[in-house]
């Protein structure tokens, strides 16, 4: 994100393979490719053969996967738009537009934003033949991989993260107003507002940082996001940090920009907070991609279980009203469930 350094670094081939298998493990391998690439004129000569053919056919392949990710978003938008139904791409393609050469974001699923609440998109998913083998969920509708080939993901809710239900509140506020306002792009379909993207993807990196894992894509993405806005949009979105309970979020995320990808001050929300910055990384170094090489998530249920409570509980002076409000909801759904799980244990039982 800084400046070129002026002395290149040799590595030998120990050194690239285990660049190769981080970068692997934080799905960035086509935004390192085209880094390389143009860090070093000679990338091919430097990186050892086989790595650098395998390596290039994957970022070719992360090509290509954008390019059916951007048409099947336009195909989605003007499908919803037929019936009247506005949407908005949400995440992923919304993302990798932004980036300096919009093919190398490693892209996971589609993400579409449709309004009119649950019971309106649902209709409209079946009127158009799409709930076969789909899967529901408080916010969304998972269509099957049949569908389109690749994983949708239909929203009739926006993401917001929030456990503390007062700043949950104020950020449903600003979300509901920002997402009313889609932009149209070249792409072909509709984005949210800058300031919509701040603060829902902030407020959805510290739900995986507090739950399942984040890892750096998220970052990068984030690091982008804040290069393409305006002076006045992170102006408003800094405004909003207290109210919606992202101010040490934000502080930890900012310290991790500055001091790993060398993101400028004047792109930064807020001043970097070292202490949960720290915290943060550590958390990306061992997670990866949305945590899927956490440490937690190894061994049975249960030990997976023990794991992510503590790790709860470790996360306590990282943001104390948020993981309260968290560990409070989920140990008062699961007394709630306690009786009907005995009754259910009972009757099969029997």
């Amino acid at each position: 994100m800084g400046d070129v350094p002026g002395e290149l670094v040799d590595l030998n081939a120990e050194e690239w393979n285990g660049l190769y298998k981080q970068v692997a493990r934080q799905s960035l391998l086509g935004v390192v490719f085209y880094g390389l690439q143009r860090v070093y004129p000679d990338t091919e000569q430097r990186i050892p053969k086989d790595l650098y053919l395998k390596w290039f056919y994957q970022a070719e392949a992360i090509r290509g996967l954008n390019q059916t990710h951007y048409e099947l978003s336009k195909t989605l938008t003007t499908l919803f738009a037929e019936r009247g139904a506005k949407s908005v791409i949400l995440k992923g393609q919304a993302n990798s537009r932004i980036y300096p050469d919009k093919f190398i974001r490693q892209t996971g699923d589609v993400d579409i934003w449709v309004a009119g609440g649950r019971d309106k998109v649902v209709s409209l998913l079946s009127q158009m033949g799409l709930l076969e083998n789909a899967k529901f969920s408080a916010h969304e509708v998972t269509l099957s991989r049949d569908a389109f080939g690749v994983d949708v993901e239909v929203h009739f809710n926006y993401i917001y993260d929030c456990q503390n239900p007062f700043a949950n509140k104020r950020l449903r506020q600003i979300l509901s107003y920002e997402i009313e306002c889609p932009v149209a792009v070249d792409e072909g379909f509709n984005v949210a507002s800058n300031k919509f993207s701040m603060l829902m993807q902030l407020s959805h990196i510290r739900k995986h940082l507090l739950g399942h894992g984040v890892g750096f894509r998220q970052i990068m993405d984030y690091a982008v996001l804040l290069r393409s806005s305006l002076e006045s949009e992170r102006a408003e979105v800094s405004r909003a940090l207290a109210s919606t309970g992202l101010r040490p979020m934000a502080g930890a995320l900012m310290w991790v920009l500055s001091e790993c990808l060398g993101l400028n001050d004047e792109y930064l929300l807020c001043a970097p907070d070292a202490s949960r910055g720290r915290v943060l990384l550590g958390e990306l170094s061992d997670d990866g991609n949305f945590g899927k090489n956490a440490k937690r998530k190894r061994g049975g249920v249960f030990r997976w279980w023990l794991r992510n409570r503590l790790h709860l509980l470790r996360m306590l002076p990282f943001d104390f009203p948020e993981v309260s409000w968290f560990l409070l909801r989920y140990w008062g759904a699961f007394l709630f469930y306690v009786p009907k799980r005995i009754y259910l244990l009972y009757k099969y039982k029997k």
